[in-house]
């Protein structure tokens, strides 16, 4: 017998790649879920921070204000995978109030190695509209402390 017919450990090479693609795999049918788990809480959260800033806008608040109620919904919301959310911006234009949340997921699984941590960035919105004291609507076109659109 030959050293070139010596197929000793040609399976222990194929077991170790086999290994490895299911860890992989596995990483990412772990961690794909959370993740979108938390860009969907991202956008809800944005969304509540949105909602948030333009009820006090429309309140009588000023923009400051406004985006400290809505730092402090943040503050107060239970961060999501051990991740906190925090508002980066803020901009209203007429009676329409944009928030830019930031929030991040860690990987847990074998995927840490390629990439640990992910950024996520989510932008809410909310219309701000007035309600008369028998629930009808009432048209006032924009917010005051918010610029008119262009």
């Amino acid at each position: 017998m030959s050293a070139s017919d010596d197929e000793r450990g040609d399976y222990s090479i194929f077991i170790a790649v086999i290994a490895s693609a299911l860890l992989l795999f596995g990483g990412i049918a772990y961690d794909a879920p959370r993740l979108i788990t938390a860009r969907q809480h991202a956008a809800h959260n944005a969304n509540e921070a949105a909602r948030v800033a333009a009820a006090t806008v429309a309140a009588g608040g000023t923009l400051e204000q406004a985006q400290a109620a809505a730092e402090n919904r943040m503050a107060g919301t239970p961060p999501l995978y051990g991740a906190p959310t925090t508002v980066r911006r803020m901009e209203c234009v007429g009676n329409l109030v944009q928030v830019w949340v930031q929030t991040s997921y860690r990987n847990r699984s074998a995927l840490a190695v390629f990439r640990d941590e992910q950024r996520i960035v989510a932008t809410g919105a909310a219309e701000a509209e007035l309600v008369g004291p028998f629930g009808e609507p009432i048209a006032f076109g924009y917010l005051p402390e918010c610029p008119l659109p262009a």
